[in-house]
């Protein structure tokens, strides 16, 4: 970032005394960011406490008229390592130290080739098509938190809002009927784009019906595959529907998936109500088993959360006040109690 603010303060300075009549003239981009900032009080699982959620910089430009790029950036993210400890005479001894990818600041990084008015390829590091709020940005969901199967990251993968290296094609058909997004990526988001550690590729495809006869009404789904060996293997199955207007959103998702040996199943329901454009009423019904074959500790067990609250627009719809009381519950195991906690959030898009 110091370098793009550095290269703009130059963009019209003469150069060098070999020709003193030239300038450098920058090619026009974009820049766009987005701050979340968030309290954090009653929850059991977490500390009190604040928690800069998000600090996006995204920018944009153009190539030529039909190829563009983008490259953003998360700053609030941070940089975590995995170590591999013991040796032959040191039990305690950290063999190795390696970057969880997951965890770099990098978000997207792809250029865009559009093909038509319906249809563009994206090459480079991009969300993965999974689901309907999977591949929302965070501004437009309507409570403080993704749904548990797109924001949860105790167990393998989270399956929504989630990035790797790869290609896709993406557009409208029958007359923008039928929305579509198919890829081939090198994963199912485990690394982040930065490696491969499975030969097999990641198929991966998002279609989504808009029928003309009910244009605030859509249903959709998402597939995805990935061979290899049993460890390896990964697969995705999920089902969206949702009814949006002025005054009311009406949203279902389920999303399963296989990690290798572990199972995984989520769906929710939500509802909001817009009785003004500054202020939006949110229910949310969420239903999360982090491993379907296990029920012992918190990282393995079913969870049901219940969310109610709402949002207050401060400045028009880029900036935000929410505000969410989750009821949390761990049905099959014991070592968690039931809680209620609360969310309050602050947030601002440019």
């Amino acid at each position: 970032m110091p370098a793009v603010l550095l290269a703009v303060s130059f963009a019209g300075a003469p150069l060098a005394a070999q020709d003193s009549t030239r300038t450098i003239t920058l090619p026009p981009f974009e820049l766009h960011g987005f701050v979340d900032i968030y309290y954090r009080a009653g929850d059991p699982l977490n500390k009190d406490g604040f928690r800069l959620r998000k600090a996006d910089v995204k920018l944009n430009g153009s190539v030529s008229p039909r190829l563009k790029w983008r490259v953003s950036f998360d700053a609030a993210k941070n940089l975590g390592l995995t170590s591999t400890v013991g040796t032959r005479t040191d039990s305690s001894a950290v063999e190795a130290v390696a970057v969880d990818q997951k965890t770099r600041i990098l978000q997207d990084a792809a250029l865009t080739y559009i093909v038509s008015p319906m249809m563009n390829v994206d090459v480079g590091q991009q969300v993965l098509p999974y689901g309907l709020e999977g591949s929302e940005a965070l501004p437009a969901v309507e409570t403080v938190e993704r749904t548990n199967f797109a924001a949860d990251k105790s167990r393998a993968v989270n399956l929504g809002d989630t990035r790797d290296l790869g290609a896709s094609v993406n557009g409208r058909a029958l007359t923008q009927v039928v929305e579509y997004h198919v890829g081939v990526y090198n994963e199912t988001g485990d690394d982040q784009g930065t490696t491969d550690g499975n030969d097999q590729k990641a198929f991966i495809g998002r279609v989504v019906l808009h029928p003309s006869f009910a244009p605030d009404f859509e249903i959709g789904g998402t597939g995805a595959y990935e061979g290899g060996s049993p460890l390896q293997h990964r697969e995705r199955g999920g089902t969206e529907i949702q009814y949006k207007d002025k005054s009311v959103t009406l949203r279902g998702e389920t999303m399963s998936a296989r990690d290798g040996l572990l199972h995984r199943f989520g769906w929710y329901s939500l509802g909001a109500y817009r009785p003004d454009p500054r202020i939006e009423l949110v229910a949310r019904y969420d239903s999360w088993d982090h491993d379907r074959t296990h029920e012992s500790v918190q990282s393995d067990a079913f969870e049901r959360q219940i969310v109610v609250g709402g949002n207050y627009y401060v400045d028009g719809p880029r900036t935000k006040l929410a505000l969410n009381i989750i009821r949390q519950t761990f049905p099959n195991i014991s070592s968690v109690p039931a809680s209620t906690f609360l969310l309050m959030a602050f947030s601002g898009a440019w």
